[in-house]
């Protein structure tokens, strides 16, 4: 895993990703408080309703999923999240860190929940359980005077790929690369970052030629006039909120579900998603995994 702690002068023009602010673009906090709902409230874990508060893990630097303007953690996960809290009666307690860290924390049994847009894969149902809510595909971002534009895995042979640790885009760069070598090709050069600023920095420095993430990432950048252009589609399929794997599971898992069907029945969820240029992925049955279940089918 390569990390990029220190950032040129001459890159500061590249790192808007990591701290302008969308004010201007979409709207931040827009979404009134939610009352909360008798039915859901009715399927909290006692001792989650004693406490008070639904704990929290998510990502950060992650634009428009959840990033820090002005000290203040916003994105559509941040939104969202607090809507899916309020409907349950309960205040969010949200802690952001890098994306592998999430799932660890759920393991460990510091949170709750993992706000991370999962992808539902057999070794992530392994440590934690899951509510679909939303649905993405990656795409591969590559700088707007590059000749490089990639439309599939098979075009990735011999290139530099930059891909969040964690996330998707590993198993697609191991599916891909398995490929180039049985095609004869060269393999390509996969660099892990565990922030997807990092990452993107390293495309805008040309140390990497491309990155392979959520389409997301690039709408939101190129929205904002970052020098990028999004190319080709790789997998897509629902994508999910993690929810730890304790005593209070069953329970939980079934009051997530259910505050996600009240917030689409409501109209918040739609507004959420509006408002941060995520309404391409909207859903409207959010489904549980447990261990033992069948994933998803992501194709490749």
């Amino acid at each position: 895993m390569q990390t990029f702690k220190t950032v040129l002068a001459a890159c500061a023009g590249s790192l808007m990703f990591a701290s302008f602010s969308y004010s201007q673009a979409l709207p931040a906090g827009q979404i009134e408080p939610v009352e909360p709902d008798p039915a859901v409230v009715a399927l909290v874990p006692a001792s989650i309703k004693e406490r008070g508060t639904l704990n929290i893990a998510t990502m950060t630097k992650y634009q428009p999923y959840s990033f820090t303007v002005d000290g203040k953690q916003v994105g559509m996960i941040p939104e969202m999240v607090t809507a899916v809290a309020q409907t349950m009666g309960l205040k969010p307690a949200i802690s952001t860190m890098d994306f592998p860290a999430i799932l660890l924390g759920l393991q460990a049994k510091k949170y709750d929940i993992g706000m991370g847009e999962y992808f539902v894969r057999q070794d992530r149902l392994e440590v934690a359980d899951f509510v679909t809510e939303w649905s993405n595909y990656n795409a591969f971002l590559v700088n707007n005077d590059s000749t490089f534009k990639p439309e599939g895995l098979a075009d990735i042979c011999g290139r530099k790929v930059a891909i969040l640790a964690g996330s998707s885009g590993v198993p697609a760069m191991e599916i891909g690369t398995q490929r180039c070598k049985d095609a004869g090709q060269p393999a390509p050069e996969v660099s892990n970052f565990p922030a997807m600023s990092d990452a993107v920095l390293a495309l805008s420095s040309h140390r990497v030629e491309v990155v392979l993430t959520g389409r997301e990432v690039g709408v939101a950048m190129i929205n904002q006039g970052q020098p990028f252009l999004a190319s080709g589609k790789v997998g897509g399929g629902p994508t999910a909120t993690a929810v730890a794997r304790t005593d209070d599971s069953d329970g939980l898992l079934k009051a997530i579900q259910a505050a996600y069907l009240h917030l689409i029945k409501t109209g918040v969820y739609e507004k959420i998603h509006k408002g941060w240029g995520t309404d391409y992925g909207m859903i409207d049955n959010p489904t549980i995994y447990r261990k033992g279940d069948q994933p998803p089918s992501y194709a490749n």
